[in-house]
Protein backbone atom coordinates (compact mmCIF):
# COMPACT_ATOMS: atom_id res chain seq x y z
CA UNK A 1 0.00 0.00 0.00
CA UNK A 2 1.02 3.34 -0.35
CA UNK A 3 -0.46 5.32 2.66
CA UNK A 4 -1.11 9.39 3.03
CA UNK A 5 -3.04 11.12 4.96
CA UNK A 6 -5.71 14.14 3.06
CA UNK A 7 -6.07 17.54 4.27
CA UNK A 8 -9.05 16.27 6.68
CA UNK A 9 -6.46 14.10 8.08
CA UNK A 10 -7.93 11.27 6.65
CA UNK A 11 -5.56 7.88 6.11
CA UNK A 12 -5.52 7.43 2.21
CA UNK A 13 -4.88 3.89 0.83
CA UNK A 14 -3.45 3.59 -2.51
CA UNK A 15 -2.72 -0.01 -4.06
CA UNK A 16 0.20 -0.67 -5.36
CA UNK A 17 -0.65 -2.24 -8.57
CA UNK A 18 -3.38 0.49 -9.15
CA UNK A 19 0.11 2.64 -8.98
CA UNK A 20 1.85 0.62 -11.60
CA UNK A 21 -1.13 0.78 -13.58
CA UNK A 22 -0.65 4.25 -13.88
CA UNK A 23 3.28 3.98 -14.47
CA UNK A 24 2.32 1.72 -17.52
CA UNK A 25 -0.16 4.57 -19.20
CA UNK A 26 3.20 7.55 -18.33
CA UNK A 27 5.27 4.74 -20.70
CA UNK A 28 2.49 4.23 -23.01
CA UNK A 29 1.95 7.89 -23.81
CA UNK A 30 6.12 8.24 -24.06
CA UNK A 31 7.03 11.07 -26.90
CA UNK A 32 8.14 9.28 -29.94
CA UNK A 33 10.51 11.66 -31.16
CA UNK A 34 12.94 9.94 -28.34
CA UNK A 35 15.11 7.11 -29.79
CA UNK A 36 14.55 5.37 -26.40
CA UNK A 37 10.84 5.70 -26.27
CA UNK A 38 9.11 1.69 -25.08
CA UNK A 39 6.45 2.56 -27.05
CA UNK A 40 6.98 0.32 -29.80
CA UNK A 41 8.01 -2.37 -27.18
CA UNK A 42 5.38 -4.07 -25.51
CA UNK A 43 6.91 -6.60 -23.00
CA UNK A 44 8.63 -3.23 -21.97
CA UNK A 45 5.22 -1.69 -21.26
CA UNK A 46 3.88 -5.02 -19.74
CA UNK A 47 6.73 -4.98 -17.17
CA UNK A 48 5.90 -0.92 -16.15
CA UNK A 49 2.46 -1.89 -16.27
CA UNK A 50 2.88 -5.05 -14.06
CA UNK A 51 6.09 -4.82 -12.18
CA UNK A 52 4.31 -4.38 -8.78
CA UNK A 53 1.81 -7.08 -8.85
CA UNK A 54 3.54 -8.84 -6.21
CA UNK A 55 1.11 -6.69 -4.12
CA UNK A 56 -1.50 -7.77 -5.39
CA UNK A 57 -2.43 -9.83 -2.43
CA UNK A 58 -0.55 -8.23 0.56
CA UNK A 59 -3.24 -5.30 -0.66
CA UNK A 60 -6.37 -7.34 -0.42
CA UNK A 61 -6.48 -6.48 3.43
CA UNK A 62 -4.81 -3.51 4.49
CA UNK A 63 -2.35 -4.60 6.92
CA UNK A 64 -2.38 -2.72 10.72
CA UNK A 65 0.60 -2.09 12.82
CA UNK A 66 0.35 -3.51 16.06
CA UNK A 67 1.05 -0.40 18.13
CA UNK A 68 -2.29 0.48 16.50
CA UNK A 69 -0.20 3.55 14.71
CA UNK A 70 -1.90 2.93 11.21
CA UNK A 71 -1.19 0.64 8.33
CA UNK A 72 2.06 -0.59 7.13
CA UNK A 73 2.91 1.42 3.88
CA UNK A 74 5.38 -0.31 0.91
CA UNK A 75 7.91 1.18 2.52
CA UNK A 76 7.59 -0.34 5.86
CA UNK A 77 6.20 -3.44 5.22
CA UNK A 78 7.13 -6.74 7.27
CA UNK A 79 10.37 -7.89 5.01
CA UNK A 80 9.69 -11.37 5.14
CA UNK A 81 6.30 -11.32 3.44
CA UNK A 82 7.57 -8.56 1.14
CA UNK A 83 10.64 -10.33 -0.06
CA UNK A 84 8.02 -13.68 -0.47
CA UNK A 85 5.86 -11.39 -2.48
CA UNK A 86 8.04 -9.80 -4.85
CA UNK A 87 9.62 -13.47 -5.68
CA UNK A 88 6.18 -14.69 -6.46
CA UNK A 89 5.21 -11.76 -8.45
CA UNK A 90 8.31 -11.97 -10.47
CA UNK A 91 7.50 -15.53 -11.42
CA UNK A 92 3.99 -14.53 -12.12
CA UNK A 93 5.10 -11.83 -14.77
CA UNK A 94 8.03 -14.94 -15.93
CA UNK A 95 5.18 -16.72 -17.40
CA UNK A 96 4.10 -14.32 -19.77
CA UNK A 97 7.80 -12.82 -20.54
CA UNK A 98 11.16 -13.20 -19.43
CA UNK A 99 12.08 -10.20 -20.71
CA UNK A 100 9.62 -8.44 -18.70
CA UNK A 101 10.38 -10.81 -15.83
CA UNK A 102 14.19 -9.45 -15.73
CA UNK A 103 13.28 -5.85 -15.88
CA UNK A 104 11.11 -5.80 -12.80
CA UNK A 105 13.72 -8.93 -11.00
CA UNK A 106 16.22 -6.05 -11.46
CA UNK A 107 13.72 -3.00 -10.33
CA UNK A 108 13.24 -5.10 -7.30
CA UNK A 109 16.75 -6.05 -6.69
CA UNK A 110 17.96 -2.36 -7.05
CA UNK A 111 16.19 -1.60 -3.60
CA UNK A 112 18.92 -3.19 -1.78
CA UNK A 113 22.65 -3.25 -1.23
CA UNK A 114 24.51 -5.71 -2.76
CA UNK A 115 26.67 -5.48 0.70
CA UNK A 116 23.81 -6.32 3.48
CA UNK A 117 24.72 -7.69 5.78
CA UNK A 118 20.78 -9.46 6.23
CA UNK A 119 20.44 -13.09 5.17
CA UNK A 120 16.87 -13.02 4.08
CA UNK A 121 17.93 -10.20 1.62
CA UNK A 122 21.41 -12.16 0.44
CA UNK A 123 19.08 -14.82 -0.36
CA UNK A 124 16.95 -12.72 -2.37
CA UNK A 125 19.30 -10.99 -4.08
CA UNK A 126 21.27 -14.28 -4.87
CA UNK A 127 17.69 -16.04 -6.31
CA UNK A 128 16.90 -13.02 -8.36
CA UNK A 129 20.49 -12.67 -9.98
CA UNK A 130 20.72 -16.49 -10.78
CA UNK A 131 17.10 -16.14 -12.88
CA UNK A 132 18.46 -13.25 -14.46
CA UNK A 133 21.35 -14.37 -16.04
CA UNK A 134 19.67 -17.60 -16.76
CA UNK A 135 16.90 -15.44 -18.59
CA UNK A 136 19.67 -12.93 -20.24
CA UNK A 137 20.90 -16.00 -22.10
CA UNK A 138 17.44 -16.34 -23.92
CA UNK A 139 17.07 -12.81 -24.81
CA UNK A 140 17.95 -11.67 -28.78
CA UNK A 141 20.84 -9.01 -29.53
CA UNK A 142 17.90 -5.83 -29.79
CA UNK A 143 16.00 -7.10 -26.16
CA UNK A 144 19.91 -7.24 -24.60
CA UNK A 145 20.80 -3.91 -26.57
CA UNK A 146 17.56 -2.39 -24.50
CA UNK A 147 17.77 -3.89 -21.56
CA UNK A 148 19.09 -1.12 -19.50
CA UNK A 149 16.90 1.63 -21.43
CA UNK A 150 14.06 -0.07 -20.29
CA UNK A 151 14.93 -0.68 -16.45
CA UNK A 152 15.80 3.01 -16.50
CA UNK A 153 12.07 3.42 -18.18
CA UNK A 154 10.65 1.33 -15.47
CA UNK A 155 12.59 3.54 -12.67
CA UNK A 156 11.23 6.77 -13.99
CA UNK A 157 7.24 5.79 -14.76
CA UNK A 158 7.92 4.45 -11.29
CA UNK A 159 8.43 7.28 -9.77
CA UNK A 160 6.33 9.50 -11.71
CA UNK A 161 3.39 7.65 -10.63
CA UNK A 162 5.02 7.38 -6.94
CA UNK A 163 4.69 11.03 -7.14
CA UNK A 164 1.22 11.19 -7.55
CA UNK A 165 0.31 8.65 -5.36
CA UNK A 166 2.48 9.79 -2.52
CA UNK A 167 2.02 13.51 -2.62
CA UNK A 168 -1.49 15.41 -1.39
CA UNK A 169 -2.80 16.67 -4.94
CA UNK A 170 -2.03 20.41 -5.57
CA UNK A 171 0.91 20.30 -2.75
CA UNK A 172 3.21 23.29 -3.11
CA UNK A 173 6.58 22.54 -4.44
CA UNK A 174 8.47 23.04 -0.39
CA UNK A 175 5.84 20.68 1.11
CA UNK A 176 6.69 17.21 -1.92
CA UNK A 177 7.61 14.15 -0.31
CA UNK A 178 10.97 15.19 -0.55
CA UNK A 179 11.77 12.14 -2.68
CA UNK A 180 10.92 13.97 -5.43
CA UNK A 181 11.22 17.73 -4.56
CA UNK A 182 14.80 18.07 -6.67
CA UNK A 183 13.21 16.03 -9.81
CA UNK A 184 13.09 12.09 -10.95
CA UNK A 185 16.94 10.78 -10.92
CA UNK A 186 16.87 9.26 -14.31
CA UNK A 187 18.57 11.08 -17.40
CA UNK A 188 17.27 11.03 -21.32
CA UNK A 189 18.13 12.28 -24.62
CA UNK A 190 15.49 15.35 -24.35
CA UNK A 191 16.80 16.30 -20.04
CA UNK A 192 19.50 15.43 -18.12
CA UNK A 193 16.44 15.96 -15.43
CA UNK A 194 12.83 15.86 -15.22
CA UNK A 195 11.03 18.37 -12.38
CA UNK A 196 7.42 17.40 -11.87
CA UNK A 197 4.85 19.89 -9.96
CA UNK A 198 1.70 20.06 -9.00
CA UNK A 199 -0.18 23.20 -11.15
CA UNK A 200 -3.55 22.47 -9.50
CA UNK A 201 -4.92 19.89 -7.74
CA UNK A 202 -6.31 17.94 -10.99
CA UNK A 203 -2.90 18.75 -13.10
CA UNK A 204 1.00 17.89 -12.92
CA UNK A 205 3.22 19.22 -15.17
CA UNK A 206 6.86 17.22 -15.83
CA UNK A 207 9.25 19.54 -17.66
CA UNK A 208 10.44 19.21 -19.99
CA UNK A 209 7.85 16.72 -20.58
CA UNK A 210 8.67 13.41 -21.63
CA UNK A 211 4.85 13.00 -23.48
CA UNK A 212 3.85 12.91 -26.50
CA UNK A 213 0.36 14.51 -25.62
CA UNK A 214 -1.19 15.21 -22.14
CA UNK A 215 -2.79 11.84 -20.15
CA UNK A 216 -5.18 11.40 -17.80
CA UNK A 217 -4.90 9.03 -15.38
CA UNK A 218 -7.51 7.26 -12.45
CA UNK A 219 -5.99 7.02 -9.35
CA UNK A 220 -8.08 4.99 -7.05
CA UNK A 221 -7.64 4.99 -3.23
CA UNK A 222 -9.79 4.51 -0.14
CA UNK A 223 -10.20 6.77 2.42
CA UNK A 224 -9.92 5.61 6.13
CA UNK A 225 -12.42 7.16 8.62
CA UNK A 226 -12.91 5.21 11.44
CA UNK A 227 -14.04 1.88 10.75
CA UNK A 228 -15.21 3.03 7.27
CA UNK A 229 -12.81 2.40 4.21
CA UNK A 230 -14.65 4.01 1.38
CA UNK A 231 -13.52 4.09 -2.35
CA UNK A 232 -12.70 7.18 -4.39
CA UNK A 233 -11.47 7.83 -7.92
CA UNK A 234 -9.03 10.70 -8.41
CA UNK A 235 -8.34 12.35 -11.89
CA UNK A 236 -4.70 13.72 -13.01
CA UNK A 237 -3.85 15.28 -16.25
CA UNK A 238 -0.10 15.01 -16.64
CA UNK A 239 1.67 17.20 -19.12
Amino acid sequence: MIVRENNAGKTVLIRQHDHAAISGEIARHWRKDDSDSPVQRPETIMAIDQHDRAWIPLDEVPKQKPDGEGFYSFIDYPLTDKLRAYQQGIMEVREQSRYAAILCSRHYCSFFSNHTEDEQIKAFLDREHGLQQADIQTLTSAESATLDIDQKMLSFCDDVSLYLCMNQPGVSKQNEVKWFRDGFGEKFSFADKIIGEWVSSVEVKLTPSPLESPVRVAIPQVVVDGDEFREEKLWVTVT
